[in-house]
């Protein structure tokens, strides 16, 4: 008598295009997925959605598991081949810092794409160095490269694309120059302000209340310049009626705040896109040799910025046609990426 053999062996079949062993088709994976990035919820949130839409219990794994699924189907190379044909020849570059790690990012503001991001875990020039030479053997060949002042850029970028042109960000220096103008402007204003405004006992006297109104006359206006003194670095096309009213108001308190306020202006012409490189030149000479800007401390420091040698890079944008200046000028268009970037961070950490 022979005896009795138990068959334990199985098989199961899956249709073409969905995962092995998989409860679900690659809809519902994709269900989750635009919950996701489009809808931009959270892993529960996306549960909880799909459990009440279509009765679907899914556990937390195969939520996960469904953003796995979609990095396996991202094809970096046809990315990569697409962004290529439409590269304008402008690249932005530029990290962000997320905790105890780094992204870099570049960009191309000009066709309005994303070029490449690699998350690093510290922000110095070797890991700088290898990410511009991955770019570059990927086929990147930038005629201009905008960053900002920081020290990790220039080495790297003529060492990777020697016949590349420097961009500076014109948004970053002027945002540096600013506060040295504000700085200029909170001395004023503690200048104005009194420190205290002490009262007697009994009945003040007449010259004792003028003096008293007079001295809550100043803390008014020193409050009042503390308040608006944006006004005084806003350039002049941007402020509305009421704004330039305001300003003639702060520009009586002090002739210093004039001086400071025409210091301002020269500076947005300095940088205007429809100037050519001698007449922006020209504007830079004026303005350093202008002996009410030199008297001030503050605004010797901003001039400093606006040294020669960082004059050059931020002059390369005027080489450029006028029609895309105003778009590779400054890496604004990071900081956009930046800023999504950090609000689908944010939506994540929820």
């Amino acid at each position: 008598m022979l005896p009795s053999v138990r068959c334990c062996k199985t098989f199961r079949s899956s249709p073409e295009d969905i995962e092995p062993k998989a409860r679900y088709d690659n809809k519902v994976r994709q269900a989750v997925i635009d919950r996701v990035l489009v809808d931009k919820l959270n892993t529960t949130t996306v549960g909880q959605a799909l459990e009440r839409d279509f009765l679907l219990k899914l556990s937390t794994g195969f939520l996960y598991h469904c953003l796995e699924y979609a990095v396996r189907k991202y094809d970096g190379a046809e990315f990569r081949a697409k962004v290529l044909s439409e590269f304008s020849g402008s690249l932005c570059v530029d990290q962000i810092h997320l905790g105890h790690r780094v992204v870099l990012l570049a960009s191309d503001p000009v066709s309005d794409n994303p070029i490449a991001c690699a998350l690093v875990s510290k922000n110095d020039a070797a890991h700088m160095l290898r990410f511009l030479r991955n770019l570059k053997n990927h086929g990147f060949s930038p005629q201009t490269v905008i960053s900002d002042r920081s020290p990790l850029y220039p080495k790297a970028i003529a060492e990777v694309w020697p016949d590349a042109n420097h961009q500076l960000c014109v948004f970053h220096v002027i945002s540096e120059v600013n506060d040295h103008v504000l700085n200029a402007v909170g001395e004023i204003r503690r200048t104005l302000k009194p420190k205290r405004i002490k009262q007697g006992r009994g009945r003040p006297s007449k010259r004792n209340r003028a003096r008293v109104k007079k001295l809550k006359k100043q803390r008014e206006q020193a409050d009042r310049l503390f308040r608006r003194r944006h006004l005084l670095v806003t350039k002049k096309s941007n402020l509305r009626r009421e704004d330039q009213s305001a300003l003639n108001e702060l520009l009586s308190l002090s002739p210093t705040l004039g001086v400071l306020r025409l210091f301002v202006n020269d500076l947005h012409e300095l940088f205007a896109v429809r100037r050519s490189q001698a007449q922006a030149w020209k504007i830079w000479r004026r303005n350093r040799r202008n002996p009410s800007y030199l008297r001030n401390k503050h605004l010797v420091k901003a001039l400093e910025v606006l040294k020669k040698n960082n004059m050059v890079p931020l002059f390369n944008y005027l080489e450029r046609a006028v029609s895309i200046r105003r778009k590779i000028r400054t890496n604004n268009h990071f900081e956009r990426c930046n800023r999504v970037l950090r609000y689908l961070e944010k939506v994540g950490y929820k």
